[in-house]
């Protein structure tokens, strides 16, 4: 991967922070990790519930016995088909191995709800957890079997999950073999392109809307911003990225003409190199 500076959670091996500021003030709202949280564990620092899972939908969402759907926080997994639409690759291995994994503990979990408790499927959010302190969303990323996620609020242990992610990913295990996880030059996109990428690409504008920023990528993609998730980002850093290059996570649609990726944290964009493109 091309060296640069970026903020910790984008993708590559660890460098220097993009937005300094923002650091701490991730560091607020992460709060302080207990000590169980060191190596992989990415361990809990507080219990809201204890429950017992009794079926798993896929690799991030399960059923509590109270009938509560969970969607865990911090990883997407691929999705299984519905409506004769195709299973993504890996989608069944990365629901076969949380099965593996919450049976392991006789499905006992222990729950560490998010900032914001539900997701506008109706779905609980929280870090879920075996008896043991294993965080069941680990061995997912350990495995190649799941991509980081960073939802604001919900930003608690997001360093630690791209930290195993990168090593993941540097291994190439799991997704990361795929094609369609490795970094793709904007410039080669095309109007049918879908789904998650990571895709690098040079800034040709920044403009500003009364509701959104818009960052403009050479070829046909376009970085969404809200209003309301601009405040994740320091000010003034989105408008310095004009002829800059840098790499961006999320997933494509299309917009008119163009293609669209929505962007709600820095944790999803990254400068590579310390200087703008000529």
């Amino acid at each position: 991967m091309p060296a640069g500076t970026r903020l910790r959670g984008a993708s590559g091996p660890a460098a220097p922070f993009l937005f300094p500021a923002l650091f701490l003030c991730v560091l607020l709202l992460a709060g302080s990790r207990t000590a169980a949280a060191t190596g992989d564990r990415c361990g809990q620092t507080r219990i809201d519930a204890r429950s017992r899972v009794t079926y798993v939908f896929d690799g991030d969402t399960v059923k509590l016995q109270d009938g509560r759907r969970v969607r865990l926080i911090g990883i997407n997994t691929p999705e299984l088909g519905h409506k004769g639409a195709h299973d993504e690759p890996l989608a069944v291995r990365a629901r076969d191995v949380l099965e593996q994994i919450l049976d392991s503990g006789d499905r006992t979990v222990l729950l560490q709800y998010g900032s914001e408790t539900h997701d506008h499927y109706g779905r609980l959010l929280a870090h879920v957890f075996l008896q043991d302190g294993e965080n069941v969303a680990v061995p997912l990323l350990q495995k190649g079997l799941a991509t980081t996620l960073v939802v604001p609020p919900n930003t608690g242990e997001m360093h630690c999950y791209r930290e195993v992610e990168d090593r993941a990913r540097a291994r190439r295990t799991g997704l990361w073999a795929l094609d369609r996880y490795q970094a793709t030059d904007s410039t080669t996109l095309r109007t049918t392109s879908r789904g998650f990428r990571i895709v690098h690409g040079r800034v040709t504008a920044v403009r500003k809307s009364r509701k959104s920023t818009w960052v403009d990528l050479e070829g046909l993609l376009t970085v969404h911003i809200s209003n309301r998730d601009r405040n994740n980002f320091p000010k003034q850093e989105l408008e310095s990225l004009r002829n800059r290059k840098i790499e961006v996570r999320g997933w494509i649609r299309p917009s008119g003409k163009r293609l669209q990726m929505t962007v709600r944290h820095p944790a999803a964009l990254a400068v590579l190199g310390n200087t703008a493109a000529p």
